[in-house]
């Protein structure tokens, strides 16, 4: 019993080591990092976990993150973390609730205006 509690000590303090902040300086592309909406207000981070075969990229699909000009540290794309991010911006809080139901939905793109949902909605949305 001892010996696998030393185990999972130390399983745990490697995987807390192995998880460091990752900025926008760290986040590139031989990092399987890809800003996929530059000169944008809020940055878009694609990640495709290198480690991951081709055949098994489809079963692990890719996580999205984003930056600010408040903050380089990348965070998960989620309306809770935007809300956060613009914890002032009830107008954009509200229309966070009414364009996206999901978080997966952040990443839609907006043709008409040319640029990212979330930005757009951002931009109009601005006391």
């Amino acid at each position: 019993m001892l010996v696998t509690g030393l185990i999972l000590i130390t399983f745990t303090q490697s995987y807390s080591v192995a998880q460091k902040e990752i900025t926008s300086a760290t986040a590139t592309t031989s990092n399987g990092y890809t800003v996929i909406n530059p000169g944008e207000t809020i940055l878009v981070y694609k990640n495709l976990h290198p480690a991951h075969s081709p055949k098994e990229a489809e079963r692990y699909g890719p996580k999205y993150y984003y930056t600010t000009k408040s903050s380089n540290v990348l965070k998960d794309l989620t309306k809770l973390n935007l809300k956060k991010e613009f914890p002032e911006n009830h107008p954009f809080h509200d229309a966070l609730d009414e364009n996206f139901k999901y978080d997966t939905e952040l990443i839609s793109y907006d043709d008409f205006h040319k640029m990212y949902k979330i930005n757009w909605i951002l931009q109009n949305n601005t006391k």
